[in-house]
């Protein structure tokens, strides 16, 4: 999370919006999240509703994944394991849209 930390500013320059999002409770994303002084909104899925939509829960917890996810709603890009990790392949992804330029 600290390298999607790192670049946030070149998300926003895509109109892009970082979220994370773990089947830990809120009160655990709420400390991970001041911890690492993240910029972008931590989400709490506890019953895993939103791993098992996005088909990356495994067990107790969901795999590590990143997604891209487009205007339209539809995944662009999914970036798994340790690859996931860092924040390029999901930048390089990121549409720029809303007629913003760059």
């Amino acid at each position: 999370m600290s390298a999607f930390r790192d670049v946030q500013s070149k998300f926003a320059d895509k109109n892009a919006q970082v979220l994370g999002v773990s089947m830990d409770d809120l009160d655990t994303q709420k400390r991970f999240a001041q911890s690492l002084n993240l910029p972008f909104p931590l989400a709490a899925d506890p019953k895993g509703t939103t791993a098992e939509a996005y088909g990356v829960k495994n067990g107790d917890h969901p795999d590590r994944v990143t997604f891209v996810i487009g205007p339209d709603g539809k995944v662009l890009k999914r970036v798994e394991g340790r690859d996931a990790l860092d924040p390029n392949p999901a930048l390089e992804a990121c549409p720029l849209h809303h007629g913003k330029k760059v």
